[in-house]
């Protein structure tokens, strides 16, 4: 048991790792050659069409949830309107850069399923949580300046290198607990029980997957090796697409930051609809 084991982690990390070193590289780039006030100067008004555009932007960033509301709280605090705001933090916290290339694994359908899933996901969230709610703006705005004047005096290959390791570091270790959490699902679970947990007959699937990653910070596509087993296991294409959109922005990390930007009643509000939404989303998905 235990040598097949060790062989099944190694098999996914040669699998996997190259494509999510590449993710970091590609993401580690256009973190330091987009200038500083670039998504300031797409700030639109308060239509579809701005919500939609920054929905998409949201999904295609570089940023990890973490990195996302520091940066969505900027945009409110500027004036932008909590429906673009919140679309925009939402869609990025499904997906990212990283996220997708690393999702290629999965094949390129899957990663357009997974870009569109996170678009609309972040688009209906907005419209729910922002016109049934009101937030409050709770968190302040850090002063980094020296920080920031430091890495602009460096060059560039020295900052794409220090912005690569920072990204490794923050999830590298998720990405080697997803492997174990997938490689102990792919030797201690028959297809069968995955496909009773998570196959397209179980209509409760997609909200268990929603939630099932809750502990866990699956950021930056970290939630791709359990992802990949689910699916090789049976598992409903639409549950699996609701797992990857709600882990890495729905979990306990990303709360403890929520609850310090829109107070502690906003954020359980905001998860508990994007969870919903995320399982709803899930549940069509398997239905078509």
């Amino acid at each position: 048991m235990l040598h097949d084991f060790l062989k099944l982690i190694l098999d996914y990390t040669f699998d996997l790792v190259p494509a999510f070193l590449l993710a970091l590289l590609i993401s580690a780039i256009l973190a330091e050659i987009l200038p500083e006030n670039f998504f300031e100067k797409i700030l639109g008004s308060n239509n579809f069409i701005s919500i939609l555009l920054f929905s998409i932007v949201g999904a295609l960033i570089p940023l990890c949830t973490c990195g996302m509301i520091p940066l969505a709280n900027k945009f409110q605090k500027k004036g932008t309107s909590w429906l673009i705001v919140i679309s925009f933090l939402t869609a990025g916290n499904a997906s990212s850069l990283t996220a997708l290339i690393l999702t290629f694994v999965l094949g390129v359908k899957i990663t357009l399923y997974r870009f569109l899933f996170a678009v609309v996901f972040g688009i209906i969230v907005a419209y729910i949580f922002a016109l049934f709610f009101k937030p409050t703006n709770k968190l302040q705005s850090t002063n980094d300046n020296n920080h920031v004047e430091v890495l602009h005096a460096e060059l560039l290959p020295r900052k794409i290198f220090f912005e690569f390791t920072s990204l490794l570091v923050s999830f590298g270790p998720w990405v080697l607990i997803s492997i174990i959490i997938a490689t102990s699902i792919s030797l201690l679970l028959k297809p069968d029980y995955v496909i009773a947990f998570a196959g397209n007959k179980n209509i409760l699937s997609p909200f268990l997957l929603s939630i099932a990653g809750f502990p866990f910070y699956f950021c930056g596509g970290s939630d791709i090796p359990i992802s990949k087993i689910l699916l090789e296991k049976g598992a409903g294409l639409g549950s699996v697409l609701a797992f990857m959109t709600a882990s890495p922005g729905v979990n306990l990390t990303s709360f403890l930051v929520y609850q310090k930007w829109l107070g502690v009643k906003n954020a359980f509000i905001y998860l508990t609809i994007s969870l919903l939404v995320c399982g709803v989303l899930g549940l069509i998905a398997n239905c078509l």
